[in-house]
């Protein structure tokens, strides 16, 4: 690890005090991250930051780092098979991820779950020296895998490591100009808690691509949907429309592989978006979007509003015209 970090704390973004035990030129090798209670405390070992938050991870999250752990060494043997399955190239699926991410040289990168950095070598080759590239993993033995394969471009570019939560990111918000997620938010114990972190720690106009398991629906009665998720019960997963932000924008979904695996790309944006209001609607009832819903008042009788309708159709105007001048004028003469 560098000295030259991003890291914040991730239970409440706070900068943390970094204390060094042993470094070696300017890698810090043993040390730790302090947060501001002191009772904070956030290892590095190695070189890898550890981050995790809360310590004690739901279920499902501490089920599949162990099982990750597990698999690291045999991963090989595994990695290839469902691209494999779908006559699919991995090179070329990774190739065609990444450029969604709209990279430059000098860009600063996030990947979320990045297992043993199969996907991060077509992010690293794309960067130059003044970049930097955060890889994160909740794997302590799948991040030392992604550490080995990504040794050669520590030359060419700045990577830094560390264990983390995908729902518990140790970043400030607005850092990165684009972030990466594949293979893993199917298990992620709160999907909703993920998309919001990777989309608050991306700065607005940056780009968030996101993929996984997920028969399309056309295909799911099908005899290839059946064989598959009978095979993988992940491709049972749904894609989690509900979880996107209100932040997100040109929202891109794509199916993969046979239409087995989704990506969702999209940008990010400030707040929710805004639409124009304001626009004159040319109809009998008038007015605008906004005034439709906020100028809405008490209910009348049909009879009075039988009346109205006459009397604004006799004026030639909207009843949003009619109305608006007509109670703004009694309005004004009782309040003298």
């Amino acid at each position: 690890m560098k000295k030259n970090n991003l890291y914040k704390s991730p239970f409440n973004r706070n900068k943390l005090k970094l204390e060094i035990t042993h470094k070696s030129q300017d890698k810090i090798i043993r040390g730790k991250f302090i947060g501001n209670d002191e009772k904070e405390i956030y290892k590095i070992n190695n070189g890898i930051p550890d981050f995790t938050y809360p310590k004690e991870l739901a279920q499902i999250d501490e089920t599949t780092r162990a099982n990750y752990d597990k698999l690291a060494d045999e991963y090989d043997k595994y990695a290839d098979i469902p691209f494999q399955t779908f006559y699919s190239s991995q090179f070329d699926e990774r190739e065609k991820m990444t450029e969604k991410l709209n990279l430059k040289e000098n860009s600063s990168v996030l990947e979320v779950g990045a297992g043993d950095g199969r996907g991060s070598e077509h992010i690293a080759k794309r960067l130059g020296k003044s970049a930097h590239f955060y890889v994160q993993e909740l794997s302590l033995a799948f991040l030392k895998k992604a550490i080995e394969r990504l040794s050669k471009y520590e030359k060419s570019t700045t990577i830094e490591y560390s264990v983390a939560s995908a729902m518990y990111l140790p970043f400030a918000d607005n850092t990165f100009d684009a972030a990466l997620h594949f293979g893993g938010v199917n298990t992620f114990s709160d999907q909703k808690r993920f998309f919001k972190e990777i989309t608050r720690v991306v700065k607005p106009g940056g780009k968030i691509v996101v993929g996984d398991e997920s028969m399309a629906p056309w295909l799911r009665e099908t005899e290839m949907g059946k064989i598959m998720m009978n095979s993988n019960p992940l491709l049972q997963y749904n894609i989690p429309f509900d979880c996107i932000p209100v932040e997100a924008r040109d929202i891109k979904i794509e199916w993969i592989l046979l239409g087995a695996f989704f990506i969702l790309e999209f940008t990010v944006g400030n707040g929710e978006p805004v639409a124009n209001y304001h626009i004159p609607i040319p109809s009998e009832r008038g007015g605008t979007h906004w005034t439709r819903y906020y100028g809405v008042l008490e209910c009348v009788t049909p009879e009075t509003k039988r009346l109205a309708q006459a009397a604004r159709e006799k004026l030639g105007v909207s009843m949003h015209q009619w109305l608006d001048m007509l109670i703004k004028r009694e309005a004004e003469i009782i309040l003298k």
